[in-house]
Parts: structure tokens; C-alpha cells; sequence
């Protein structure tokens, strides 16, 4: 679905190739080529781009520009990148392949995937102070935003929930607690910031924020249920409440976000569009 929105994948893809070659640019005479080159092989393997291209396509439906709120959309994806990087880790999920090439580690060795990750995560902020460096207040604001949406808050609070959960059959609201951060965090935080970029009232950026955040968990359950339809995995809410009551959840989660759209002013176009095919999409 979402590849069916060429011109904001387009500028996402155009604004990553220029982070890496503003990147290797300011490190070529640092002797750390391959570091470079360990990010690079991650950020620009393509991917769906969902979060950015949402950020992109909500700038849009409020009649903005969608190079105001660029910077931030790649800030999150080069987030999501490091996220990946470090899930595939041995450590971790141990996985050997990614959107059918070898993972970062496999390729560059766990010390440099390691490095990647840490520097991808940490340049995101220096990205978001660089862009926004004529107003301080709304560079300060999203910077406190992702930092949540990526720390314990958000992403890696998520990601421990996960790892505890594989000591004991997690509860339903266990289980919509990592998803909500695992999962939702980044979802709903390029949603809020696009707002504070754009420099919308604290009314919008709250139905933003809810907005991404019901529509990250639709995303979620819907890969869960999917997901089932070859075998239900153990400890997944299918296993837990049922494919059925899985189901019944996504669409009360799809009303809310569809609900939040409304909220916005939002209802018709791509968004509107793309909440729908998410309830009953089938890849």
C-alpha cells in the first residue's frame, strides 16, 4: 500500500543517500570509511519506510511542505535503522538476513554493527539540532520527543519487556504494553513530530500523537494475525485472547485511529486509506 505513494518514498530515499554522503564527507580524512560503510549498508537497503513516509503523507494533509518536516522523518528512520542493526545481533534475535541480503553483522562483524547502531542513534539527534538550529524551543522539543520514543519509554523498553516476556506466558495487557512501546513509540512519535514541526497547536499534536500510536498497534495486530494464519505463535495475542478477539481489538484500534484522523480534520486520502487496507490487508 504504502509503496503506492511514490513521491514521499522518493524524497526519503533522496534525503538518506544525502545524510550518508553529508556523513562520509565530514569522517573521510578520520579512517572510519568502514564504519561509514557498515551505516550506509542498512539505511539504504530500501525498506517500506513506513514511518516516514506516514510522517510525510500527515505534513501533507495539513497543506505542508513536506521538506518542512524531511529532517525529522529521516531522524526517526536513521532511529529505526540502529533498531534493526541491533535486533539482528547475535545477542539478540540472531538473524542472518534481512529484506533478503546478509544482516549488518554478517557483513561487517558484530563490533561494527554494534558501532553503526550506537553512531546511527546518536547522529539522529545531532541531524534534528542541525535542521532546526533557527529555533531552538522546537529543536529541544523533538529532540526530547525521540529521545523518549527511543529509551526506555519507548523502543528498548519495549524490546526488554520482550526479553522478559520469553521467561513466562506474558498477560494481554503485558503483551499491549511492549507492542505500545516496542512497536507504537516510533509510530506515534513521527506523527507528534511532524506537528511540532509544522508548529500546530497542543490540541493537534495531542490527536497526532494518539493517532500514531492507535495506528501502530493496528499495524502490529494485524501482523500478529497474519501471522497466525500459519501458525499462531506462542505468546502472541492470538495464542493468548484468540485469533477472533485479535481481530475485534484491530478494529476497535482502527476506529480510534480513524477517530484521531477525524480529530485532525482528516477524512479522506491517504491516511484515511491507509488505516482501512491495514484491517484488511493480506501481506
Amino acid at each position: 500500500m504504502l509503496d503506492q505513494f511514490p513521491g514521499p518514498l522518493e524524497l526519503i530515499e533522496d534525503a538518506a543517500r544525502e545524510w550518508v554522503a553529508e556523513y562520509e564527507a565530514r569522517t573521510e580524512q578520520t579512517g572510519m570509511t568502514r564504519l561509514s560503510e557498515s551505516m550506509a549498508y542498512s539505511l539504504l537497503t530500501g525498506g517500506k519506510r513506513t514511518r516516514p513516509v506516514l510522517g510525510i503523507l500527515l505534513a501533507e494533509a495539513f497543506g505542508v511542505r513536506p521538506q518542512r518536516v524531511l529532517p525529522w522523518v529521516l531522524a526517526v528512520e536513521l532511529i529505526h535503522t540502529y533498531s534493526l542493526i541491533h535486533d539482528d545481533l547475535p545477542c539478540m534475535d540472531d538473524d542472518d538476513e534481512r529484506r533478503g541480503r546478509p544482516t549488518n553483522h554478517v557483513v561487517f562483524g558484530e563490533s561494527f554493527a554494534l558501532l553503526a547502531g550506537d553512531t546511527l542513534l546518536t547522529e539522529a539527534f545531532g541531524h534534528i539540532a542541525r535542521r532546526y538550529n533557527t529555533d531552538p524551543g522546537k529543536a529541544i522539543r523533538l529532540v526530547q520527543l525521540l529521545s523518549e520514543a527511543a529509551g526506555y519509554r519507548g523502543m528498548a523498553g519495549g524490546q526488554a519487556l520482550d526479553l522478559e516476556a520469553q521467561k513466562e506466558l506474558p498477560t494481554r495487557e503485558g503483551l499491549l504494553d511492549m507492542h505500545a512501546r516496542k512497536t507504537g513509540a516510533l509510530f506515534r512519535v513521527i506523527c507528534e513530530g511532524v506537528t511540532v514541526a509544522i508548529g500546530s497547536e497542543a490540541p493537534a499534536q495531542e490527536a497526532a500523537r494518539d493517532f500514531g500510536a492507535a495506528l501502530g498497534l493496528c499495524f502490529q495486530l494485524a501482523d500478529d494475525i497474519l501471522d497466525s494464519t500459519h501458525e499462531v505463535e506462542k505468546g502472541s495475542l492470538p495464542d493468548l485472547i484468540g485469533v477472533a478477539a485479535t481481530q475485534e481489538l484491530l478494529a476497535a484500534e482502527t476506529a480510534r485511529a480513524l477517530a484521531q484522523l477525524e480529530r485532525l480534520g482528516v477524512r479522506q486520502g491517504p491516511l484515511v486509506e491507509i488505516v482501512k487496507w491495514n484491517q484488511i490487508r493480506k501481506i
